[in-house]
């Protein structure tokens, strides 16, 4: 598991924020092909950091229903003292969305699904719904954030960076695993086929969006990684 650091520059921060930690899981993925040891080692790491906020974008589970519940019992020991919030991934839809967001909310968690925030009167977090499964609605999202604003998008897939390039805002993704596998040809074919075209992990700059993809946490299909890390990423946010 890699601890990964950023700062984080807000335009207009209010000043009660000013050196907080904002943590960024994703891509939990709950399954036979992800150890529990490893979802516990994310959230033992995440709170050691006391973090004001944390983010969690999507794909809780991978396809069985019955993950849903040991997977809340292990997030559920999260804490931030200004909350967790979270969106759906696709996974989530193709598993039972409204079980997995009934009991994200049962353990305390909000959803930021098509929903804005604003913290210490002055720093916006937008949600979208995933775009795969789900019905992102800009509008809705984006409803009260004043123009001029800059926000923290929280969006499962990178490529809805590309719905946003008019607005000054930094964008927190997840969904391709940093490839997971990482083999010459074949893994970018792969990104490309779940719609994250060539967004694989780190930073992309589009327009004035600015986006960072997460490796994220767990699997799909195999029980390992190659030259993609799990990691659970830390933001220090500055004015």
């Amino acid at each position: 598991m890699r601890v990964v650091r950023h700062d984080l520059i807000i335009p207009n921060l209010p000043p009660a924020l000013k050196g907080a930690t904002l943590a960024q899981l994703t891509d939990i993925h709950r399954s036979w092909c992800t150890s529990d040891a490893l979802i516990k080692k994310a959230v033992e790491i995440t709170n050691a950091e006391k973090p004001a906020i944390i983010v969690l974008t999507g794909d809780f589970v991978t396809g069985n229903r019955a993950d849903i519940a040991p997977c809340m019992e292990m997030l559920a020991p999260l804490k931030a003292f200004l909350g967790t919030y979270f969106i759906l991934g696709n996974h989530d839809y193709t598993t039972d969305a409204p079980a997995v967001t009934k009991a994200l909310e049962g353990i305390g968690f909000h959803s930021l699904v098509n929903r804005n925030v604003c913290f210490e009167e002055g720093l916006w977090m937008v949600g979208l719904d995933d775009d795969r499964c789900g019905v992102p609605d800009y509008s809705r999202a984006l409803e009260g954030v004043p123009s001029d604003a800059h926000f923290i998008a929280l969006c499962h897939n990178p490529v809805m960076m590309e719905s946003l390039v008019q607005y000054d805002c930094t964008i927190l993704s997840g969904h391709t695993h940093g490839g997971q596998i990482v083999v010459p040809v074949l893994t970018a074919a792969k990104i490309r086929h779940i719609g994250s075209k060539n967004y694989w992990a780190g930073w992309y700059q589009l327009g004035k969006a600015r986006t960072y993809v997460s490796r994220g946490i767990g699997n799909v299909a195999l029980p390992l990684r190659l030259f993609a890390p799990p990691e659970v990423t830390f933001f220090t946010l500055l004015p």
